[in-house]
């Protein structure tokens, strides 16, 4: 009750924080199964891979079931190079506008720097750039309330960037952050593509601060790539054998054992089968399978949708493969 009485009040009143604080625990409940707005903000321009953002897509967002939006942003071609690396005022307003869209619709909702390798392909000297383009967005959207969650960094993966480039970038940014949002939720996630597997294997070696409890991991995984992957890395035409099953449940018991180790709740941020696979390879099976295997964990998620290969929602044609939202628990919106 406590929960419903507080989306109530987020959903009336989106732009205003509040003085009750949602901790990672609660925030993961809410979330529950949400979707990407992929291909679009984290395009080089909007509209270049996929049609631009629409308002009528977060009703069909809401109105099939989706409790949770992740907006992925490039932003490194609408900043500046030089000091004091402004972001492009056109571009920070659109961003706010399509967060805004989100928020009044009462879905949770996730902002991140995306498609920005320029950061790890020369960390050292591309950190105050990176500093800078979050002291300007932690302020722009400091007054929002606190469903609007911050990713610092998507998929983390050059070889020259390392464990320790990693976590000084964490401990550059979260400060910056909490100067003007002290509880607002803060996400980190791992090295090689967010993978939880590296998580796995390095239990210890992604740093959170003892005296931060606002604070998630999210994770990524296609899994496996020779069947989830791209069309060209396909080697694996079926899924659904009970060895596939046991895999599934292998990777999500360790990295839900992770989790309650560290009391760092999980978000599945990216998760989602190609379209070259069919119904008859198992792809709607390999769909119904991880939601089984995030709502048993208590995970929250959002499956990727890049209108694409990824696509669940077809954004022109303004219709949903309705086979994938039955196997997300989801349902095609009313006309």
């Amino acid at each position: 009750m406590v929960l419903r009485s507080l989306f109530t009040i987020l959903v009336l009143f989106p732009s205003q924080p509040l003085l009750a604080v949602i901790t990672p625990k609660e925030m993961q409940k809410m979330m529950g199964i949400g979707i990407n707005l992929g291909n679009t903000l984290d395009a080089p321009e909007e509209g270049a891979w996929a049609p631009r953002a629409q308002e009528s897509f977060f009703d069909q967002y809401a109105e099939a079931g989706f409790t949770n939006v992740r907006i992925p942003v490039q932003w490194g071609n609408h900043i500046d190079t030089s000091y004091p690396y402004n972001i492009n005022s056109t571009f920070m307003d659109r961003v706010e506008q399509i967060v805004d869209w989100s928020l009044q619709r009462g879905l949770v909702t996730i902002l991140n720097t995306h498609h920005d390798e320029w950061l790890e392909e020369d960390f050292e000297a591309s950190l105050p750039r990176f500093r800078a383009l979050w002291q300007q967005v932690s302020e722009r959207f400091a007054h929002k309330n606190e469903t609007l969650l911050f990713e610092v960094y998507n998929e983390p993966h050059a070889q020259s960037f390392t464990t320790d480039d990693l976590n000084a970038m964490n401990a550059a940014i979260l400060p910056i952050i909490r100067k003007n949002n002290p509880t607002r939720i803060v996400v980190f996630g791992g090295l090689k593509w967010m993978n939880p597997s590296w998580i796995v294997a390095n239990p210890n070696k992604l740093e959170f601060p003892k005296n931060d409890t606002q604070l998630m991991l999210e994770i990524h995984n296609y899994d496996p790539w020779n069947y989830a992957g791209y069309p060209t890395t396909i080697t694996k035409r079926s899924w659904g054998s009970d060895s596939d099953i046991a895999a599934l449940n292998q990777w999500m018991d360790d990295i839900a054992n992770w989790s309650t180790a560290k009391n760092i709740p999980i978000y599945y941020g990216e998760f989602g089968c190609t379209t070259s696979q069919t119904e008859s390879t198992g792809r709607y099976t390999w769909y119904a399978a991880h939601r089984a295997a995030v709502e048993a964990r208590g995970f929250s998620a959002a499956v990727w949708d890049d209108d694409g290969y990824y696509r669940v929602y077809d954004r022109n044609a303004n219709t949903w493969d309705a086979k994938l939202l039955e196997a997300l628990g989801k349902s095609v919106p009313k006309k």
